[in-house]
């Protein structure tokens, strides 16, 4: 007799695994990829806002990449055509006699935030009403800019802070006409690039900020009002990110409980790559992994793997690209969990389909996610997206989830006992190929062979659950 599977029995073990799906998202671009087209070198900034997404890349049309274009796409990939020229424009590329190229550190629903001080309109122009023509001013050897939430900017420099206000001008009620002296110095300055922006200098709670000091390999939290550095942190105001190793940070991700997940590479050993977790109070958490960490092997399924410097979170899953060791590249996604390697899609490698010419992986692959999607930001013009099915519910969505039950295994059709109205079933395989689309909860599989497969299946109310199925 055949037996009804209760879906929170395959959650549980989804859950003991901490294994995610990803499915390519169809309706994103052309199947599920954008390129921005011809004439585009690296990739110098991209920023989500609300359901958009800006990219910003070197322009190839002048040997002496005299311009960078940036791009506003909409959610599904086409060009936004209400911001520049038909969903672009050109900056000039250089911003001082270092030959530093200007990039975005910060938009919001009006306007593009440059490193060099200059404020865009989205069609394109200078904002006159900010600043100086336009601009703040530029203060040397300046290491980062920071948009608060109130819409005030900070500049820091190796000693001090600056603030602006909103219309970019000094702000002269902070500190001493503008400025604090901190209390120790940062000595990044030589690194004006979007990836550190992103990367060491996250806001978080209270009037705080991390900075990563890579020349000291040095973690710490500052007060950005005072200039202060919070000696509580860590030890003596310094957070520990690794357990004993000469391990330097290449990225951390702040969780939403302030405790972070710091990738790191051992600084003895460049081709060794690490994960650890650091508590919100600075101390590292020796539970995590093995003794604090989590070693990354260097061969999977029998491919040797070189590691990507950018890496995501989502729901307790680690995500690294990684490309293997011949040439052109093949771009794969490689899962960690507090306890190690898992899995997506129930392989311990995902084959991104993507196959590159990069010689060197380093810099050269984004990854982010943002609401249910992860991106891949690949060879200077190229996005892939993934929709991300979460094995994890909150108590409702699980009660929800668990009145979607189907027979499991499953033979030449698949029906779903459920009181939940159901707006659409999609059947796609373990690499994330869509097979079948119903709006019925009866589906026809006769044509699918024997195996594993993944139930995505859309409610009337727009909640989203995957399930595993196997046929035989």
């Amino acid at each position: 007799m055949k037996k009804i599977f209760i879906t929170a029995i395959m959650l549980i073990a989804s859950f003991c695994n901490a294994q995610i799906n990803l499915i390519l998202d169809t309706n994103f671009g052309n199947n599920g990829t954008v390129s921005l087209g011809p004439n585009l070198g690296g990739l110098l900034s991209y920023h989500f806002l609300n359901d958009k997404i800006m990219v910003q890349n070197y322009d190839l049309t002048d040997p002496f990449l005299i311009y960078s274009k940036i791009t506003m796409l909409n959610n599904n990939g086409s060009l936004s055509t209400d911001f520049g020229i038909g969903g672009s424009f050109l900056i000039p590329t250089y911003y001082n006699s270092n030959n530093d190229a200007d990039f975005v550190h910060s938009i919001d629903s009006s306007y593009l935030y440059m490193i060099s001080g200059k404020r865009y309109l989205y069609n394109g122009t200078l904002d006159p009403t900010y600043g100086n023509n336009g601009q703040t001013q530029i203060y040397p050897n300046e290491i980062y800019r920071k948009l608060l939430p109130t819409g005030k900017l900070i500049i820091r420099t190796v000693n001090n802070i600056y603030q602006y206000t909103q219309s970019g001008n000094l702000d002269t009620t902070f500190g001493v006409n503008g400025s604090i002296f901190t209390n120790s110095f940062l000595t990044n300055y030589g690194y004006p690039i979007f990836n550190y922006q992103q990367t060491f200098v996250p806001l978080l709670s209270s009037n705080s900020i991390l900075e990563y000091d890579g020349n000291y390999s040095q973690l710490r939290k500052m007060n950005y009002i005072t200039g202060i550095y919070d000696t509580s942190f860590g030890v003596n105001g310094n957070a520990q990110f690794n357990n004993g190793n000469s391990g330097s940070i290449m990225k951390f991700h702040v969780l939403d409980d302030y405790s972070f997940i710091n990738y790191l590479f051992d600084s003895n050993n460049t081709s060794l790559y690490l994960l650890t977790r650091t508590f919100s109070t600075g101390l590292l958490d020796y539970s995590f992994g093995t003794n604090g960490k989590i070693d990354l092997p260097l061969v999977i399924n029998g491919i040797n793997l070189l590691y990507n410097q950018d890496f995501t979170v989502t729901q307790g899953n680690y995500i690294i690209p990684v490309l293997d060791d011949n040439f052109p590249r093949k771009l794969y996604l490689a899962n960690f969990t507090n306890n190690g390697l898992s899995t997506i899609n129930s392989q311990n490698l995902l084959d991104t389909g993507i196959t590159t010419q990069m010689v060197n992986p380093s810099d050269k692959i984004f990854i982010s996610l943002k609401d249910n999607y992860l991106y891949l930001f690949v060879n200077t013009n190229y996005i892939k997206r993934y929709i991300i099915l979460q094995n994890y519910l909150s108590t409702n969505e699980n009660e929800l989830s668990e009145s979607i039950n189907f027979i499991n295994p499953f033979q030449n059709e698949l029906n779903l006992f459920t009181n939940t109205k159901v707006k659409l079933v999609e059947v796609f395989d373990e690499q994330g190929r869509l097979l079948l689309r119903s709006k019925d909860t009866k589906l026809n599989t006769t044509s699918l062979l024997k195996g594993i497969y993944i139930l995505k299946i859309t409610t009337a109310t727009n909640k989203v659950f995957s399930k595993k199925a196997i046929k035989n």
